[in-house]
């Protein structure tokens, strides 16, 4: 990777290509990091995993699941990037969890001078600067990941809730689970979906059936159709 990099006159590194701007774009090179995929190192005792930046979800959370442990929090796509995913501060959702960058805890960054960077977040105060750099300081080779027990997880989808009943009760809706998601499209009405995640186990918050809304009877997608 530092060859590569330190041939190109201006280089931007490439995730998973999932961005709905053009951060990426540049008339001189792209580094591809699908290389850069191997899971480094497990430590069960800290509860940490190192990983390399080009590592995607799907893959990382399989491999935790089978060792026990799982990530606080996952964006909704399995096929991002562990490093595109915490360089442009992508996040789930739920009142108590962090976005993804809130996991990292050391960071391995290549320099455009072809230097290797550790940042550590026990030691260097500019350390969240450098884990949301939108790719600006250079190429992230490696990370190291707070990790907490696995856990199950149980979704119940929420249908046609009336608006003044969301809206009145938004905060009470949105800490009633691990991961709350509404999606609409706009309906004068009611909000065609609610996404309710819960950890197995934890004890339940405001129902949104409480507030008028049914619990579809089949599996939902966020668009209808």
């Amino acid at each position: 990777a530092r060859d590569v990099l330190l041939r190109c006159r201006h280089a931007r590194p490439l995730g998973s290509r999932h961005s709905f701007n053009r951060i990426a774009d540049t008339p001189y090179d792209l580094i591809a990091t699908d290389g850069l995929d191997r899971i480094v190192a497990l430590d069960r005792e800290r509860g940490r995993v190192s990983v390399e930046g080009g590592v995607r979800y799907a893959a990382l959370g399989a491999f935790l699941d089978d060792a026990g442990f799982a990530l606080p929090n996952l964006a909704s796509l399995p096929h991002i990037s562990v490093a595109g995913a915490v360089a442009t501060g992508t996040h789930g959702s739920g009142d108590r969890n962090g976005s993804l960058a809130t996991h990292v805890r050391s960071l391995e960054l290549l320099t455009p001078s072809g230097d290797v960077l550790v940042f550590d977040a026990d030691r260097d105060p500019e350390f969240f600067g450098a884990v949301v750099s939108l790719g600006a300081l250079g190429l992230v080779g490696r990370l190291t990941l707070d990790l907490v027990p696995r856990f199950s997880v149980a979704q119940t989808v929420w249908q046609n809730l009336p608006w003044e009943r969301f809206l009145s009760r938004f905060d009470d809706l949105f800490a009633s689970a691990y991961s709350v998601s509404a999606f609409t499209d706009w309906r004068p009405d009611t909000l065609p979906q609610l996404w309710c995640k819960a950890r197995v186990g934890d004890p339940e918050g405001l129902s949104p059936g409480a507030l008028g809304a049914l619990a579809a009877p089949a599996d939902r997608h966020p668009i209808d159709g």
